[in-house]
């Protein structure tokens, strides 16, 4: 049980890498925030979604885990999720690959950098 939070921590610590240092991250994720966003408000208003739904099926729709427990019903709809798929799945996949990408070279520097780096340190001689 404890593996699986140290495995969540350091997932967060990796986004968190990712946006301090990487200024495509933190576009790729302010515009995956900005489809979420319009995705949910395109939901609630034309397929009479509640909130929490109408993210739920963005969110299940942008990771492609596609639970199916909701699916558009009018034909805008329909487009609409056609057209989200294909500019939200690739922005999700581009900032999950940066986040790994900052994951895995954390994983690759030794335990005393990684402190050192957690208090604010720089390393000598750089």
């Amino acid at each position: 049980m404890i593996d699986f939070f140290v495995m969540i921590a350091k997932f967060y610590g990796a986004v968190g890498r990712s946006i301090k240092h990487e200024p495509q991250a933190r576009a790729l994720l302010a515009f995956v925030v900005l489809i979420l966003v319009g995705g949910t408000i395109f939901f609630m208003e034309v397929e009479h979604w509640s909130l929490v739904d109408s993210l739920y099926y963005c969110v299940n729709t942008l990771t492609t885990v596609g639970t199916g427990t909701l699916e558009p019903h009018t034909d805008t709809g329909k487009i609409f999720t056609i057209i989200y798929l294909f500019m939200g799945v690739g922005a999700v996949l581009a900032t999950l690959q940066l986040v790994a990408k900052h994951a895995l070279a954390q994983e690759e520097r030794s335990p005393f950098e990684q402190i050192s780096d957690a208090l604010g340190g720089k390393p000598k001689g750089k």
